[in-house]
């Protein structure tokens, strides 16, 4: 409520600059999405220095006013910094899709818990990895249709007659494997194993595309440009 003093675990989704000095920075917390204010967070004898950046989980004290508006963080302190992310651009790519898809689609309230509780879950993930192209590839699929899962747009999929439901009536037909493989991933609570390689599952990649085009509005630039991303081989040394 307005006028509180609120304390919560939050992870980092977006930055961005308020003044020379000054960031704004989106949060997702258990019970939805909190933007802040940070004073002062360049200068050099800043409290603030370090105890945030993208993808840290946090736990942050903040000042609430009225719904909607810009909060004044008073304390933050990092409890999951994911350093390993910055060694790998590939695992950055993913992290950066999964949050912006966070901060677009999470809602507020006692349902935001769940969203919490998978962005977290999916960055803990490929902190430890992201493995070959198609195994990366198949991390994103499996966020993407946990977020239609918690969005209530879970897709049908009819394994029997190679057929992907879409809004209204419409179908796209697809193979028994690309039927199977997303059933697969709905019903999982991990994507598959990242030791190793794995195929990278294109077709299953293109229908949850449509999906997300038909019925979130959701432009796909990013999508494909995270695609390209992840879908390169990383150098060898």
């Amino acid at each position: 409520m307005a006028g509180e003093t609120v304390k919560s675990e939050a992870i980092c989704l977006s930055v961005r600059p308020w003044s020379r000095t000054s960031h704004v920075i989106s949060w997702l917390t258990p019970s939805g999405r909190v933007t802040t204010l940070v004073k002062g967070a360049v200068r050099p004898k800043s409290a603030f220095l370090g105890q945030y950046d993208l993808n840290y989980t946090c736990e942050i004290v903040y000042y609430s006013r009225a719904r909607g508006e810009v909060h004044a963080l008073r304390e933050c302190s990092p409890l999951e910094m994911r350093e390993s992310l910055r060694l790998d651009y590939r695992a950055l790519a993913l992290a950066g899709y999964f949050r912006m898809l966070a901060e677009r689609f999470a809602p507020q309230g006692d349902d935001a818990i769940a969203w919490f509780r998978e962005l977290s879950g999916a960055l803990d993930l490929v902190c430890r990895g992201v493995g070959g192209p198609g195994a990366a590839a198949m991390q994103l699929l499996f966020f993407e249709i946990k977020v239609l899962v918690l969005l209530g747009l879970g897709p049908e999929i009819e394994s029997a007659v190679g057929s992907f439901a879409l809004r209204g009536e419409r179908a796209v037909p697809i193979s028994s494997d690309v039927a199977e493989l997303l059933g697969s991933l709905s019903a999982s609570t991990e994507p598959p194993s990242v030791a190793g390689d794995l195929p990278i599952p294109l077709d299953a990649l293109r229908v949850i595309g449509v999906y997300y085009s038909l019925h979130l509005d959701l432009p796909l630039d990013v999508r494909r440009s995270v695609l390209g991303v992840v879908s390169k081989t990383a150098e060898r040394g």
